[in-house]
């Protein structure tokens, strides 16, 4: 081991082992679909099959759009006389706008205003959430729109996987061309 050096050695040990786990990383990454990077991938994999980020958007909206649905009609039984329910009824309202006008965008491939429209329904969420923990009430109005908070936030990264996707056709297209 004539030409060998503790620093070389320890150098050549750091870059192996971070080969070694970015490959790993990336072999879990793959093997878990696209749920495995958003922030909550339990409530994701039940709603995404397959790797096309466009389709899992579009079938998270879908979820969502009937939940929301489901929630308006349960709050609508508890706003009379509370008032952080009837914000929440309007706010879920607002978010079930907001999702027709992100599922509308998708079928339209214009995905800045996905974005936008899907960012509006989160924020929708989180400020029914919101009005709960202000005022130190828990209900079941409350937890279901959190986990609408938390879905829409995972719909949202799913939906940048589709702007992703897009630029790489469109690179590749013009490699073609050219």
């Amino acid at each position: 081991m004539a030409g060998c050096n503790k620093p070389q050695l320890y150098l050549t040990t750091i870059v192996l082992t971070v080969v070694f786990l970015t490959a790993n990383q990336a072999v879990e990454g793959r093997g878990k679909g696209l749920c495995a990077r958003t922030a909550y991938p339990k409530l994701c994999r039940p709603l995404v099959k397959g790797s096309n980020p466009r389709l899992a958007t579009l079938s998270t909206i879908c979820s969502l759009e009937t939940k929301t649905r489901r929630e308006i009609a349960n709050a609508s039984k508890y706003k009379n006389g509370n008032k952080q329910v009837t914000i929440c009824h309007e706010k879920l309202r607002d978010a079930a706008f907001n999702l027709k006008k992100a599922k509308y965008s998708l079928h339209k491939r214009h995905t800045k205003m996905l974005g936008i429209f899907l960012t509006r329904a989160v924020s929708d969420y989180g400020v029914c959430v919101n009005t709960f923990v202000d005022s130190h009430q828990v209900n079941t109005v409350q937890n279901a729109a959190d986990e609408l908070r938390k879905t829409g936030t995972n719909c949202l990264f799913l939906s940048t996987l589709i702007r992703r996707s897009n630029r790489r056709r469109k690179r590749s297209n013009k490699s073609l061309r050219s």
